[in-house]
């Protein structure tokens, strides 16, 4: 029976292997069909996005398919680039991104431009006959640095999606008492403490301010999660190169660069899992298995309590991961015992120690009138699909190499014919191929339900070491192929080219810098003017005030009052956001105008998720004028103005 069911196995994955690049073509008529089908023409458009690589791809397949081409570590053709000339050419764009960081107040297109050539030399580097792993990691690990650090330690307060704020404030409240945040202050984060504890511990530490130590070690833990996905990926593909390729791209992806800088419990949950996989897939080395597995389970216990669902959308992953495993290995790192036990853990958790959140969390969801019919996300908007495909350039290239890698990788294990297969690639490729809808854009990204009450664009993150090794497989692959076919100078120089674009579109488009370009005004961080008129508030408004501000003004003002405010002399606010500029004559109490970021481009108003973009043109700026009295105004500054 067993071997019946392998033979199903089989020849299931012969048929998508083999008509791999069919089943490109056909879905993507089948997806501009259908968005015209429903008179959404704009899809179609967007569609271009995923259409054109993909098409390329499957072009590009269909000829080594003809050619039953053989992959060979052997017939790879190094590159002759000296090792001292790497080194030294690395310090020098190095030290001149650092240079560019410290002589303008933003980041600014040549410190970008610097760090795409940085990237692209690592690139070269990773090809050439004198590549030592050690030496790569080490410049990896400094320019991960650099692009976190390059954002959160310049500018004077970079929020991302704002919850960084309110975790700076929990963190606070854990800092002065020395306990955890009590229930009365935060629900969904009184059970799940770990976040708060790790950056008041990082301050005590360092002996800095909160914020400041949250940054650095932020950072720090970030970047150095290359060394363990390095030795994950080496653990199973036994090839230093294809290994030190995959931390490469995963480096210069949108969405880790994106979670570098906006490091919260999630992204320290995702941490979590990184460490848990190293561990699961190292424990039989030198016959420590239990220890290793001792160790994951004490991981397993800190993803549990750092964030709340995580969890369990990590148990999705390790699910999909032990299919791929038992469907095409017989090397089982992802057992059912350890599965069992994980879903155990988190599920005991959420219903004996933590079910004021569970009980929350089934109620928000619970609502019949989410389900009533299909929803499109309010940003997914007619009229701005150019922009869109703009903003996207990354997932093009991205696309086209990770079809290459899934397509060649499952057709070459067809090919070669036995489970055991080379090096653990096709089950990675075959995980590659199951979660690639959760990456791309596709029809899931466009709907409410999926990316906003369920969270989907959260498995981005999770996924994302996985889609960087297809993606090197396409890279890989592609250098392999083209490298014997005796245009490697010219092949050599597309392929660097497009890595280039990809890495300067991700780092640009996912830092703050991006942000007016994108037709989004509203700057991501605080300056250190408007940080300096926030601290005046706190310390001379009176605790309990109303404050009526716009909405990521308001999201600074998370104070809230709980039990031991008073005690632990802890500063609170009633905080608003502006409904509508000309209800500000009838508020009470102070109102807080960025007038830099009104003349820049404008701020968000609005109440509950109904925010729109208050900004100076249409005469908008004579209406902000009208609601406010200069004799009004107590205390202004470069970013912000006060008013009682």
């Amino acid at each position: 029976m067993k071997e019946k069911n392998i033979s199903i196995v089989y020849k299931t994955l012969n048929i998508i292997a083999n008509f791999f690049p069919l089943f490109i073509v056909f879905g993507v008529a089948g997806g501009i069909a259908i968005a015209y089908i429903i008179d959404r023409p704009d899809f179609a458009i967007r569609g271009l996005l995923v259409a054109v690589p993909a098409i390329f791809s499957a072009i590009f397949l269909s000829k080594m398919f003809r050619k039953n081409y053989v992959y060979e570590e052997s017939l790879l053709k190094r590159l002759s680039l000296s090792e001292r000339t790497a080194i030294l050419a690395f310090i020098t764009f190095y030290l001149l991104s650092v240079i560019f960081l410290f002589l303008n107040p933003a980041r600014t297109w040549y410190y970008f431009i610097t760090m795409t050539l940085i990237y692209t030399l690592i690139l070269n580097q990773i090809f050439s006959k004198s590549a030592r792993p050690h030496i790569i990691l080490m410049e990896l690990f400094l320019s991960s640095l650099n692009l976190i650090y390059g954002v959160t330690l310049k500018y004077g307060l970079y929020f991302g999606g704002t919850d960084i704020m309110s975790h700076l404030f929990l963190s606070e409240v854990t800092y002065r008492s020395g306990h955890v945040a009590p229930a009365d202050l935060s629900t969904f984060y009184a059970s799940f403490p770990l976040f708060h504890i790790l950056n008041s511990q990082l301050s005590y530490m360092l002996g800095l301010d909160l914020q400041t130590s949250y940054f650095i070690g932020s950072g720090l833990i970030y970047s150095i999660l290359l060394i363990f996905i390095y030795y994950f990926m080496i653990k199973t593909t036994k090839n230093s190169t294809f290994s030190l390729l995959t931390c490469v791209v995963y480096s210069i992806s949108g969405t880790v660069i994106y979670y570098g800088l906006y490091m919260i419990t999630r992204t320290l949950a995702y941490v979590g899992l990184i460490i848990i996989l190293y561990l699961l897939y190292k424990k039989d080395d030198n016959n420590h298995g239990f220890a290793y597995q001792g160790l994951a389970i004490l991981v397993t216990i800190f993803v549990v309590i750092v964030h709340q669902v995580s969890a369990a959308q990590i148990a999705i992953i390790l699910f999909l991961l032990l299919v791929c495993e038992l469907l095409l290995s017989d090397n089982k790192y992802i057992t059912s015992t350890y599965f069992s036990l994980f879903c155990s853990m988190f599920i005991g958790y959420w219903f004996y120690f933590a079910d004021v959140f569970v009980e929350e969390l089934l109620l928000s969801r619970a609502n019949v009138h989410f389900y009533e019919e299909f929803q499109i996300k309010e940003t997914v908007q007619m009229g701005y699909e150019w922009i869109y495909i703009f903003n996207h350039l990354d997932v093009s290239i991205f696309l086209f190499f990770a079809l290459i890698g899934i397509g060649y990788l499952l057709w070459d294990r067809v090919k070669a014919n036995k489970r055991n297969y080379l090096d653990y690639f096709s089950v990675f490729a075959l995980f590659g191929l199951l979660t690639l809808v959760l990456y791309i854009p596709t029809p899931l990204q466009t709907l409410w339900q999926t990316m906003t009450l369920f969270r989907f664009d959260r498995f981005m993150l999770l996924i994302s070491p996985f889609m960087a090794f297809v993606m090197a497989a396409g890279i890989y692959i592609l250098f392999l192929h083209l490298s014997n076919s005796g245009k490697k100078p010219a092949w050599l120089i597309a392929i660097s080219v497009l890595v280039a674009i990809f890495a300067f579109t991700s780092i640009y488009y996912n830092g703050p810098e991006s942000k007016p370009l994108l037709s989004d005004p509203v700057r991501e961080y605080f300056t250190h003017d408007e940080l300096k008129g926030f601290n005046y508030i706190m310390e001379h408004v009176n605790p309990g005030s109303e404050l009526h501000s716009d909405y990521h003004t308001n999201r600074f003002f998370i104070q809230q009052p709980f039990n031991k405010s008073q005690e632990l002399g802890l500063t609170f606010f009633r905080s608003y956001t502006i409904s509508r500029i000309d209800n500000i004559p009838t508020y009470r109490g102070y109102v807080i105008i960025r007038q830099k970021q009104f003349l820049d481009g404008g701020f968000y108003i609005g109440e509950g998720s109904s925010n729109f973009l208050f900004a100076p043109e249409s005469g908008n700026d004579a209406i902000l004028f009208n609601a406010l009295s200069k004799y009004d105004k107590i205390y202004s500054n470069a970013g912000v103005d006060l008013y009682y």
